[in-house]
């Protein structure tokens, strides 16, 4: 859109009827408005409505746009003009999209006043009430229900309509509206959050979600399920029944899986709690034998271990509740480029100096061990080969990285095509490393081409396990063998960029390739990237952990080695070492 004037965009917004909550456009629009308009009056105005387009409000509060340490962009202090233009845009616009907004900003403000609490109330309603669109409409179900949590926090707080918000969920419960998660999502919501809720509402929440669970499968069943036990518990009922089913659902993800592991421990470990909560003796022991036969198939160097302690298994809980709410507002709040950067900057491993420590501190005295390596030798002893470093990769990072990588391929912002898209523009593979020749011939490569198979068919794998439920090993081989390969490449690139030495001359005279260990430690490499990363590649890469070099180069994977959580972790170590920008000399030649 290209806006002549400030009534142009005006008319803008009073025309759009993009119903979608996250508006990925509208700032674009009025940034270039300001640009180019030269009165520095009418520069200050679109000034603020840049501010309003960025401003995010979910859940009844401020979500800011960017933040980096205590800064944070955009804030209610940009408004320096005590909100005249907001009030006056608030009273003039009739979108009710828009007339919403501009009236809870308001009500943020240090301006705050009931009227601008009601009117933003008013028109969340008018807005929802109007709002039509498809059942299978994620998105638009979606933006409904940001609309629907903003509109229930503000009746809360001042008391205005708060019935009659209730009533009109309830309303939808048995229409074609809302897609099944929205109404799980909301009814969530209103429970937890909602003040006096009456108990006729809860019991309708229950009676509604109980019939609802019979036609209900994976996702969706376990979402209803935990809020079965939630209202059970509000209403005081034994929510037993439903922990049982809790259960059952964990174990039967596993009836797909041939190649089990840490996949299988994760859902043994879900379903003997559930079971432990519905006191279902037989189930609790059925399902500890499968937990420790299950032990044995654990990937990745494998480890089994045994936890006793109840304050680590609580702060394990706990960290692992932030982590799900850190990674669903990072997705749900930031496009994609933020979601990579999130990914690189976030510390996700553990600090180098644990590369090569052993059990050292007494939480570690808690496990029981059994280390394999790749051969399937095997060491029994305890504590033998216990790695701080590798337990936090598989039980803390990798479950990280995928609550990033699935909540943003669920919803549509991390995908093959924004991945190469975010290394063509953001990192050192997007620049032409290629030349010409004196035969006037192309040398040199182009990495995002070499990149695109391995990164493609992983996204295509992970679709299908997603959709399907299921895991295919077999449809990780090629992403992973020709990523570790590629990988090796880029190091070698980006130590030749550097001025890094990448070969060395024997005492014979001939030549030979640096290894990967003798690339990580040179000094000119080790100046520019973290130590932490340093210690993540050598992790993934060398004889000091995974040794995914030497495993595919010599093939010593098995098909069940090939795992999704293996090219997770490569895909992050991807993003890290692009996380730069190298000057390409070949064109000066």
């Amino acid at each position: 859109m290209d806006f002549k004037n400030l009534d142009e965009y005006y008319q803008y917004l009073e025309n759009d009827t993009n119903f979608q909550y996250l508006d990925l456009n509208t700032y674009k629009y009025i940034t270039a408005l300001r640009d180019k308009i030269e009165d520095e009056n009418t520069k200050k105005l679109c000034s603020y409505e840049l501010f309003f387009a960025d401003f995010s409000i979910e859940e009844g509060k401020h979500i800011p746009k960017f933040q980096s340490g205590a800064n944070a962009y955009p804030t209610l202090e940009l408004f320096d003009d005590n909100f005249v233009y907001i009030k006056t845009r608030a009273n003039k616009v009739q979108n009710p999209k828009y007339k919403a907004k501009y009236n809870h900003l308001l009500w943020l403000s240090p301006q705050k006043h009931i009227d601008f609490a009601k009117e933003a109330i008013e028109s969340y309603f008018i807005l929802l009430k109007n709002s039509s669109f498809s059942i299978d409409d994620n998105l638009n179900s979606y933006s409904f229900g940001k609309y629907f949590k903003n509109l229930f926090v503000l009746c809360q707080k001042v008391n205005y309509k708060k019935d009659e918000v209730i009533s009109y969920l309830v309303s939808l419960l048995e229409s074609e509206k809302l897609n099944d998660f929205t109404k799980y999502t909301l009814m969530e919501f209103i429970t937890e959050n909602g003040k006096n809720i009456d108990t006729t509402i809860k019991q309708t929440f229950f009676d509604y979600s109980k019939n609802k669970i019979e036609n209900l499968t994976d996702r969706e069943l376990e979402s209803y399920l935990n809020l079965l036990v939630l209202l059970s518990q509000k209403l005081n009922i034994s929510p037993s029944e439903f922990h049982e089913k809790l259960g059952d659902y964990h174990i039967s993800q596993l009836e797909n899986e041939k190649n089990k592991g840490f996949i299988a421990h994760h859902y043994y470990t879900n379903a003997l709690e559930e079971y432990k909560k519905a006191n279902n003796k037989e189930k609790v022991e059925q399902t500890a034998v499968l937990l420790e036969q299950a032990k044995k198939t654990i990937d990745l160097k494998k480890v089994s271990f045994e936890l006793e302690d109840e304050k680590f298994n609580k702060v394990l809980n706990q960290w692992w509740d932030f982590t799900k709410e850190k990674t669903t507002k990072i997705v749900e709040n930031y496009d994609s480029k933020v979601i990579y950067e999130y990914l690189i900057l976030d510390k996700i491993f553990p600090q180098a100096t644990v590369l090569n420590e052993k059990i050292s501190t007494p939480i570690f005295d808690l496990f029981t061990t059994m280390s394999f390596d790749i051969n399937k030798n095997v060491s029994k002893n305890k504590n033998s080969g216990l790695n701080p470093y590798f337990v936090h990769i598989e039980n803390l990072s990798i479950r990280h990285i995928w609550l990033v990588i699935s909540k943003g391929i669920k919803s549509g912002k991390i995908s093959y095509e924004s991945l190469i898209d975010y290394l063509k523009n953001n990192s050192w593979y997007g620049q032409d490393f290629t030349y010409l020749d004196t035969n006037n011939e192309i040398q040199g490569f182009n990495w995002i081409e070499l990149l695109s198979p391995s990164l493609q068919t992983f996204f295509v794998q992970t679709e299908i396990d997603l959709k399907t439920s299921t895991h295919k090993s077999q449809g990780y081989i090629l992403a992973i063998d020709s990523l570790v390969l590629k990988f090796e490449g880029l190091l070698r690139e980006f130590s030749r960029m550097i001025g890094a030495q990448t070969i060395e001359i024997k005492d014979n005279g001939t030549e030979e390739r640096i290894g990967f260990d003798k690339l990580l430690d040179n000094e000119k490499l080790k100046a520019l990237i973290p130590e932490d990363d340093i210690a993540f590649f050598k992790f993934l890469f060398t004889s000091i952990g995974l040794n995914l070099r030497n495993n595919v180069a010599h093939c010593f994977f098995t098909t069940k080695n090939y795992t999704p959580a293996v090219m997770l972790l490569l895909i992050v170590a991807l993003l890290r070492l692009g996380n730069y920008k190298l000057e390409t000399k070949e064109k000066e030649l």
